[in-house]
């Protein structure tokens, strides 16, 4: 009889500022009794939520499970920086800009299709702008290095054919409100979210046609003749189909050995503001150009206060829990990088910092495709979960479902994870190569 279950959890530590300042309300029950159903999907991230969403479009009929095992909003997906982004700035494991022309092309056709599919959700739902911002985004560069590389990046647009702006530092200042940037490059596509409240809102508005759990780790699966029986400590699901949409966690039901990098990464977000005391545009959201580098974003919250998001530090801990001395770290390093870019802000303290898990594979690829028997997989984003999560979200149900596409078809070409060495050893060689390239980041760290 097939099986596979876990004894371990997902485990969050801080708190997760965009959690703390949602609007959203919603809460869902936590399973507390046997159900059936014909589809569970298991995580409610932006994998989990579009694949639940794509089953109320191909599958309206069936009885549908989304289920969470931590409050919804909570899990990594709502920890995001929020960038959702269409041109190729995914910097994979090796940390470099992805090279070839026509690979680079397909990541953008993939992504847009994503970004369509989110776009069509959140029209659909009434997600208002302040949550779903069509704004794009900048990259910005405060050394040299920094510089360097967006010169490649520059290059890499121009033979792709897209859209991009260079802006000199009076630009970027004026923008910003920052003199801290050397120059930088503006790209169009990007949306910039606010993820709990994306996530939230969201399931609160499909649990008009599904059910909705959370707060109920499901700790076994078990096959059973033609179905699934899924357990959490106080009841079990009873179904034809399971989607796991967990991102990391999927490791720690067996699945994936070796193949997979987890990766902590860490964010503060400042207390409210008067604007008055900042210049600049009213919502930003800014990128390192040194893959290592700090990612800022300006939060508006009325006409007269704003936040400050600040993202940097990374981690690799292979048993998917953050170290306290990386977190307390981590938030020295925040405020350093706030007070060197905002000096005018040095009494403005942050409110909230927490940790936020990445998955990533050497070869940049997904964890995707049929595990078991209708057992299917949804995950490893690749450090961009806001986009990579909702396309295998999506693409894992046209699969299942079998509405094949020339995207799903591009997408499932896409290599699977390579295999790494043990995680003692992947742990160790990843830290080591993160600590020497924040040693060589200078001021874009």
């Amino acid at each position: 009889m097939t099986a596979y279950s876990s004894n371990r959890f997902p485990s969050e530590i801080g708190q997760n500022g965009w959690l703390k300042i949602s609007n959203s309300q919603y809460s869902a029950p936590f399973l507390d009794r046997d159900i059936i159903c014909d589809w569970l999907v298991i995580g409610s991230g932006f994998a989990g939520i579009s694949a639940a969403k794509r089953l109320t479009e191909l599958r309206s009929g069936d009885k549908i499970i989304l289920i969470d095992a931590i409050g919804i909003g909570e899990g990594a997906a709502g920890q995001n920086s929020g960038f959702m982004i269409d041109v190729p700035h995914n910097i994979n494991a090796k940390g470099d800009y992805l090279s070839s022309i026509k690979k680079d092309k397909d990541t953008i056709s993939l992504h847009r299709e994503a970004i369509e599919f989110s776009s069509q959700m959140v029209e659909e739902y009434d997600i208002p702008q302040n949550v779903y911002n069509k704004i794009g985004k900048l990259n910005g560069a405060a050394t040299p290095k920094g510089i360097s590389f967006n010169k490649d990046y520059k290059k890499q647009l121009e033979a792709l054919g897209e859209d991009y702006e260079s802006l000199d530092s009076k630009q970027l200042s004026d923008i910003t409100g920052s003199n801290y940037y050397e120059q930088g490059i503006y790209t169009p596509g990007t949306i910039l979210i606010q993820p709990a409240e994306y996530i939230k809102r969201i399931v609160e508005r499909l649990s008009d046609k599904i059910k909705v759990f959370q707060n109920s780790p499901i700790k076994k699966i078990e096959k059973k003749r033609n179905t699934w029986e899924a357990r959490t400590s106080n009841g079990k699901i009873i179904t034809k189909n399971i989607i796991f949409a967990v991102n990391g966690h999927i490791t720690n039901f067996g699945f994936y050995k070796n193949q997979l990098i987890h990766i902590f990464t860490y964010s503060s977000l400042s207390r409210k503001f008067d604007n008055s005391i900042l210049k600049g545009d009213p919502s930003w959201g800014l990128t390192s150009s040194n893959p290592i580098g700090t990612t800022v974003r300006k939060i508006k919250v009325s006409e007269k206060q704003s936040r400050l998001l600040i993202r940097n530090t990374w981690r690799c801990r292979q048993n998917l829990v953050s170290l306290n001395s990386d977190f307390e770290n981590s938030c020295k390093k925040h405020r350093k990088s706030f007070i060197e870019r905002f000096p005018n802000l040095h009494d403005i303290p942050f409110e909230f910092s927490w940790g936020g898990r990445v998955c990533l594979s050497l070869n940049g690829a997904p964890a995707f495709g049929e595990l078991d028997e209708n057992l299917f997989s949804a995950c490893c984003s690749n450090g961009l979960g806001t986009v990579k999560g909702t396309l295998a979200g999506k693409f894992i149900i046209d699969k299942a479902c079998k509405s094949n596409s020339s995207q799903l078809d591009k997408y499932e070409n896409i290599e699977k994870p390579s295999l790494l060495p043990t995680n003692f050893l992947t742990q160790i060689g990843a830290n080591l190569r993160i600590k020497s390239r924040e040693m060589t980041a200078g001021r874009d760290l």
